[in-house]
């Protein structure tokens, strides 16, 4: 078994906290989206199935990652800059969950992103986000959308 599985709770669990610490700390970072972070750590029993273990490692070796680090400093650096600027809305879990869908529908079935087909799907979508801010479905929105999706979309943030 790998060595970092083999370490005690609370080593493990300072890996993690380091981890937040160093990728929100300093921020003023949506406390939803530090909370979700931090409630990612899983408690790997005292006699783990290889999976589980196996999971753990991953988890540990993300979080060691320093271009993964980078990445959620990043995002916690966004939504700081995002809540300074009077965004209170929140995570958004049911609009992340319309992009992944619809996003994934599109890609299952094929659509080129630059088709008309793709176009009418990201339309939808932009005035989902209008909606949710309170914004008018301008090219200011569409511009914030596509930095927002830009640092969000890690696909090693799903992961974790």
């Amino acid at each position: 078994m790998h060595k970092l599985a083999k370490l005690s709770d609370d080593k493990r669990r300072r890996l993690i906290t380091d981890f937040i610490d160093d990728t929100c700390g300093g921020f003023d970072a949506n406390a939803d989206f530090v909370d979700m972070i931090r409630s990612a750590m899983p408690e790997l029993p005292d006699d783990p199935k290889p999976h589980q273990a196996d999971a753990w490692v991953e988890l540990a070796e993300l979080t060691q990652d320093p271009d993964f680090r980078a990445a959620v400093r990043r995002m916690a650096q966004y939504q700081a800059a995002e809540r300074a600027q009077g965004d209170i809305t929140g995570l958004h879990h049911d609009l992340t969950e319309t992009v992944r869908d619809s996003v994934g529908r599109a890609l299952d079935a094929g659509i080129a992103p630059a088709s008309a087909e793709a176009a009418s799907i990201i339309d939808a979508l932009t005035v989902r986000y209008a909606q949710t801010f309170s914004r008018a479905d301008d090219a200011g929105l569409r511009q914030r959308l596509l930095t927002r999706l830009e640092i969000a979309g890690d696909p090693r943030a799903e992961r974790y």
